[in-house]
C-alpha cells in the first residue's frame, strides 16, 4: 500500500511538470486514461549497454551485464567498454618466447581488434576458425622436444583466446575437428542462471561437470564450457614417453577455477590398451611447468580408459606409470646386482683373512718347530764337547 502510495505521488508530481507525464521513469502510459507500464529500454535501445554488453530490463529501468574480463565504470547502467586487448602485446625480449610465437601473438591482437570494432554480431564461425587456426598454429610452432617454460606459453595463450572468444560465440553448440586440434564449446544466454549438468564430449576425452560449477557465484547473463584437446602436444614435451593421452584443456566462464565447488569428471581414452597404470595430473605453472597431481584423483581405470576428479580446472593428462616401473626395476636390478657384488666382495675377503690367519699360524708353527730343532741340535753339540 505504502510503495503505491509512493508510485502515484511521483506521477502526480510528474503531472504537474508536463500535462503528458503521467508515469514515473521507467513507465510509460498504456492509453489516454490508463495505467502505466514499464518500459523495455532494452527492446527500445539494442546498444544501450555498448556493443558488449548483455542489458537487462528490470521494474522501471535496466541493468548492464559485461561478458568475463570487463567491467563497467560506474553505475549498473553503464556501457561494457571495449574487449581488452592489451594481452595480446607481443614481448620486447626475443629470449622470452620462441621464434616465430610473436608473428602468432600479433595476429590474435589483430583479430581482437578487430572484434572489438565489429561488435558481437559477427563475432561467429569467423571467430571460432580463428581459434582453431591459431592453436593449430601453435602446436606447429612448439613441435619437437620443448622445455616447460614454452609448454606453459603455450597453453597460458589458448587458454586466453578462449576465454576472450567463447563469448562472442553465436551458436549455442560448436564443434570443430583438425588434424591438430578437437575443439567443443557450449554457451548459453538466460535470464537465470542455468542449472543442471553439463557434458562435453570428443574423439579421446569426455567432461561432466555442472551448471553452477561453469557459472560460479555471480551470473553475467551468460556461461560458457569449453573442451580443448591438443593432438599434436604428445611430442613437445620431455617427458612425452610418460603420457598415456591427449593432453587436454577445460576453460569455463566462472573466474574462480583454482578452487571449484563441485570437481569435475574427466573420461580419458588410453593411447594404448596396456597404459592401465596411469595418474591424473594437470599442468601447474609453478616452476616454470610441470606435471602435478594435486588436486586430482584416479576414480576408476581399466585398459581402454581412466576417469578422474579434480577440483580445480586446467590442462589435464594421464601420466604413465610403465615407464616409471621400468625405471624402478632397472634402478632395483642395478642395486640387486650391487648388493650382490658387495656381498661376494665381503665373503671373499672373510675368506682371506681367515686363509691369511691360518696361514700366519701355519707359518708360525713351522717357525716354532724348526726353532726347537735347532736349539735340541745345538744342545747335543754342547753335551758332546764336554
Amino acid at each position: 500500500m505504502k510503495g503505491h502510495l509512493l508510485f502515484w505521488i511521483s506521477g502526480l508530481y510528474l503531472a504537474q511538470a508536463s500535462p503528458f507525464a503521467l508515469c514515473p521513469a521507467g513507465y510509460s502510459i498504456q492509453n489516454i486514461g490508463g495505467g502505466c507500464y514499464d518500459t523495455d529500454e532494452c527492446a527500445a535501445d539494442r546498444g544501450i549497454c555498448g556493443k558488449w554488453g548483455i542489458c537487462w530490463n528490470l521494474e522501471g529501468s535496466y541493468m548492464c551485464q559485461c561478458p568475463t574480463g570487463l567491467t563497467t565504470s560506474g553505475s549498473n547502467q553503464t556501457q561494457c567498454p571495449d574487449v581488452n586487448c592489451d594481452q595480446y602485446i607481443t614481448q620486447s625480449i626475443p629470449e622470452q618466447t620462441l621464434p616465430g610465437f610473436n608473428s602468432i601473438i600479433s595476429v590474435l591482437r589483430d583479430n581482437c581488434l578487430m572484434l572489438n570494432k565489429s561488435g558481437m554480431t559477427v563475432a561467429t564461425n569467423e571467430t571460432f576458425t580463428v581459434l582453431t587456426n591459431v592453436t593449430d598454429s601453435l602446436q606447429l610452432l612448439f613441435s619437437g622436444v620443448c622445455g616447460s617454460s614454452e609448454v606453459t606459453t603455450l597453453l597460458k595463450a589458448t587458454e586466453n583466446l578462449i576465454r576472450l572468444m567463447s563469448p562472442l560465440l553465436r551458436d549455442n553448440v560448436s564443434r570443430i575437428n583438425t588434424s591438430h586440434t578437437e575443439i567443443e564449446i557450449v554457451v548459453i544466454r538466460e535470464k537465470t542462471p542455468p542449472q543442471g549438468p553439463v557434458k562435453l564430449t570428443n574423439e579421446n576425452i569426455q567432461l561432466d561437470t555442472t551448471w553452477e560449477t561453469v557459472i560460479g557465484k555471480n551470473y553475467p547473463g551468460f556461461g560458457f564450457a569449453v573442451l580443448l584437446s591438443y593432438k599434436s602436444l604428445q611430442i613437445l614435451t620431455n617427458i612425452s614417453d610418460k603420457l598415456s593421452s591427449r593432453v587436454v584443456t577445460v576453460s569455463v566462464s566462472n573466474p574462480n577455477i583454482t578452487n571449484l565447488s563441485e570437481p569435475i569428471i574427466l573420461t580419458f581414452k588410453h593411447l594404448t590398451l596396456s597404459d592401465q597404470n596411469a595418474t591424473c595430473v594437470y599442468w601447474s605453472e609453478v616452476g616454470g611447468g610441470a606435471w602435478s597431481s594435486q588436486g586430482c584423483t584416479l576414480v576408476v581405470s581399466n585398459s581402454t580408459h581412466t576417469v578422474c576428479s579434480c577440483t580445480h580446472l586446467s590442462s589435464f593428462a594421464l601420466l604413465s606409470e610403465m615407464q616409471k616401473m621400468k625405471e624402478d626395476g632397472k634402478i632395483s636390478l642395478v642395486m640387486s646386482v650391487c648388493v650382490s657384488v658387495a656381498f661376494a666382495l665381503m665373503v671373499l675377503s672373510l675368506l682371506t683373512a681367515l686363509w691369511c690367519r691360518f696361514m700366519s699360524k701355519k707359518h708360525n708353527g713351522g717357525r716354532q718347530r724348526l726353532q726347537r730343532s735347532n736349539l735340541k741340535s745345538t744342545s747335543n753339540i754342547d753335551s758332546r764337547d764336554f
